[in-house]
């Protein structure tokens, strides 16, 4: 008689091991694809991150090396009072307050009617004496061919806004023409011209015809540069104005800007102060700027992380005892 013989039974899973499977499963992939949101908006704040310190960079360096050539004239111990100006009618770019002035919210349209400094934020004007000088061979102020330097080092053009000195006085003028080493300075021409060829100022502010001294004199392009937050387009950003070739140009530098604050330490004091509590600009040691740029509403970040600080120390200060 044959014995039958009962093949086994397959088994599956039963409701509840594939209830708990999935719900194990599902843990696992949540937490791979938290992983992976996370890391991904980790990897989206560092790329801001070196956005904003970027951007800053470029700022800072930019505005540091305008700042610490600011008050420049080409001679030494040239105050605010001995720096004749014969530019009229005088523009604000051409004002010299010992080359380095600040402003709150009530500063001058530098951009011109499109771009105005954005309320609420600081700005800041800077003069100097731009590249290499030359010396003065000849002066005189009435003559047909009134200068003569030696080498054209700065590569001085027609319609530049010069800065010429000696160990007397220094004076900002127009050159009308420009032939070799040969300058001259008429009076009138494109405006701002020069007003006269009165280029000595006496003590009291008075004004009498004077020539840069040989050999000791020098002249080279004046460098007239503002920084300022601007809106254009519905974008603020950080702008530099400067001359070239004696009119203004206008140059975008950092996009997304929201804020810039600037602060001055003056010779003998122990803190920094706002441009409406500076006494005396002549005697503005350093500077410091804090610069602010906008959040990004799809990948937030904490002002903090969007606000960096420089102090910048200025070179050409007049030390007084």
């Amino acid at each position: 008689m044959k014995q039958c013989r009962h093949q086994p039974v397959a088994q599956g899973f039963t409701l509840i091991e594939l209830m708990v499977s999935m719900l194990l499963g599902a843990f696992l992939v949540g937490g791979v694809v938290g992983v992976y949101i996370a890391n991904s908006k980790t990897n989206q704040v560092n790329e801001q991150m070196a956005q904003v310190q970027q951007a800053s960079q470029i700022s800072f360096q930019l505005l540091g090396r305008d700042a610490q050539h600011a008050g420049y004239s080409g001679c030494a111990n040239i105050t605010p009072t001995q720096v004749v100006n014969m530019l009229t009618p005088l523009p604000w770019w051409a004002n010299w307050v010992g080359g380095l002035q600040g402003f709150e919210s009530a500063a001058p349209n530098f951009g011109g009617s499109a771009i105005a400094p954005l309320p609420n934020t600081d700005s800041l004007h800077l003069m100097y004496g731009r590249g290499v000088s030359s010396t003065v061979v000849s002066h005189n102020a009435l003559a047909p061919v009134p200068m003569v330097i030696n080498e054209n080092l700065g590569g001085i053009i027609t319609n530049d806004i010069l800065m010429g000195c000696d160990s007397k006085m220094a004076v900002i003028f127009r050159a009308t023409g420009v032939t070799g080493n040969s300058i001259t300075h008429a009076v009138g021409g494109v405006v701002p011209g020069n007003s006269a060829l009165t280029f000595g100022i006496a003590p009291d502010g008075t004004r009498y015809q004077r020539n840069l001294a040989n050999d000791v004199g020098t002249v080279m392009p004046l460098e007239s540069a503002a920084w300022f937050v601007g809106t254009q387009n519905g974008i603020h950003s950080l702008y530099r104005v400067a001359l070239l070739a004696g009119s203004i140009q206008t140059e975008e530098v950092v996009q997304n800007v929201e804020n810039l604050q600037l602060e001055y330490l003056e010779q003998g004091a122990n803190a920094y102060v706002p441009a409406n509590m500076v006494a005396n600009w002549d005697r503005v040691m350093s500077i410091r700027a804090t610069l602010t740029l906008a959040d990004d509403p799809k990948m937030p970040l904490a002002l903090g992380m969007r606000q960096i600080s420089q102090v910048i120390n200025l070179r050409n200060r007049r030390q007084t005892l």
